[in-house]
């Protein structure tokens, strides 16, 4: 599938409908760039988010740690108690 579209003076291209309903694309959702031989490729970016330590897995677990302070407390005495 190829159609052309425009790009305009501060460089935004429209998505053509075909091609944002073929990939299912919403308002809002982030896009991927790559550039591959010269060309400019777009795709969809996954929902997959990447976690940050600490700060996303403190959050991810619950609230079993407030801080990254205390999980390297955690984390020494664990190292303490194989001593």
């Amino acid at each position: 599938m190829q159609i052309q579209t425009s790009v305009n003076v501060k460089y935004q291209v429209v998505i053509p409908k075909e091609a944002r309903k073929k990939i299912n694309l919403k308002p809002g959702q982030k896009m991927n760039v790559d550039v591959v031989g010269g060309k400019v490729v777009l795709s969809k970016a996954s929902k997959k988010k990447e976690w940050k330590w600490p700060d996303d897995y403190i959050k991810r677990l619950g609230g079993i740690w407030k801080s990254s302070e205390d999980i390297e407390k955690y984390l020494e005495e664990q190292d303490k108690s194989w001593e």
